[in-house]
């Protein structure tokens, strides 16, 4: 009779614990499900819009390195249809990537897998593992970023390069498309060397005087020559002469690089007053506005470099001189200056 009892005890501790376990199991199951499903792009975001906008140019960027796109299909990179609201939820998150869950499109891809050492300070630090939380980069206190506009050159930009190599300093080069089409082994060149490359259009128009199209197609034009040169597409803009509004800035999901220190050396042409007007008006966090299409431009960098080294300053890249992430739709003047469009 014991034995019995206890027999029927142990089954019936069974069945219950069992019944606990499942419950358990259906509660986690709910949970999990529940959190999937309350995780929109504006919880991930903090409800950015500007966040949302560079997790779509980093769509973009992801289908066009995992996939070898011809230039048509990068010109379209931009007609991809991808959320505009922050309560969408097209995307699965996990320890590893952000997945997209793309509509129909002419790709014929179905989802886009972006690492999530790409998306640190896009992605909110509570929804990310530990190892991809946004620190901000330590950088010297003075610092100064070099960009150059309108090339590749086919003479100078290579001897730009040299003189950068030999001072240890690298910069961003924001390349014109046309140009690139036609010296895109230089446009290589810039990559090797551990420099980046911005987009400045097609031809150099003003933006800002063209139609949502044909502005659109200018950055689309630009892109495709890059990508078809490098491999990659550029993570910045800089239109043409500054000229940005609203209606422009929000058409190409980059952060958009003005800058704080205009050289003039495309009115002065001339080596010593280029110099002189960059070490008068450079100030920590300075973003300073160059041409690789001028020989006097190109002379007048090793002076420049030198002459700021030993005022203490060290040359970075944007991400080290802004320290913060750079977001589609914003503009970047300097360290500190920011702004929207």
């Amino acid at each position: 009779m014991i034995t019995l009892f206890r027999n029927h005890l142990f089954i019936t501790l069974g069945i219950i614990a069992t019944a606990i376990t499942t419950l358990g199991f259906q509660t986690n199951q709910k949970v999990a499900a529940a959190t999937s499903n309350q995780l929109t792009y504006g919880k991930i975001t903090n409800n950015s819009l500007h966040r949302l906008g560079t997790i779509r140019q980093l769509t973009r960027s992801q289908l066009a390195e995992d996939h070898h796109l011809t230039g048509k299909q990068v010109q379209q990179l931009v007609y991809l249809p991808l959320p505009k609201r922050l309560t969408a939820h097209n995307f699965t998150l996990s320890r590893t990537h952000l997945t997209i869950h793309l509509v129909k499109n002419s790709y014929n891809v179905n989802e886009v897998a972006i690492p999530l050492n790409k998306l640190t300070g896009i992605i909110l630090n509570r929804y990310m593992p530990k190892q991809y939380d946004y620190v901000k980069p330590a950088t010297p206190k003075k610092v100064v970023s070099l960009t150059f506009d309108d090339g590749p050159d086919p003479t100078l930009t290579p001897k730009l390069l040299k003189i950068l190599q030999r001072y240890h300093v690298h910069a961003t080069f924001f390349e014109v498309g046309s140009s690139v089409m036609k010296y895109p082994a230089v446009s290589r060149s810039v990559l090797k060397d551990g420099n980046q490359i911005g987009n400045h259009s097609w031809n150099h128009p003003q933006l800002t005087n063209l139609s949502n199209s044909r502005a659109r197609h200018q950055i689309a034009l630009t892109d495709a020559a890059i990508y078809k040169a490098t491999g990659t597409l550029p993570q910045y803009v800089r239109p043409p002469y500054g000229a940005i509004n609203s209606r422009v800035g929000n058409l190409f999901d980059r952060p958009i690089i003005q800058w704080s220190v205009d050289s003039r050396d495309w009115a002065y042409l001339n080596t010593p007053k280029t110099v002189n007007h960059v070490l008068a008006t450079t100030h920590n966090g300075s973003i300073i506005l160059m041409h690789d299409i001028h020989p006097t431009s190109v002379a007048a960098v090793p002076q420049i470099i030198s002459t700021l080294k030993k005022r203490g300053y060290t040359f970075v890249l944007l991400p080290n001189l802004i320290q913060r992430p750079l977001l589609a739709g914003l503009q970047y003047f300097g360290r500190g200056d920011y702004r929207g469009v």
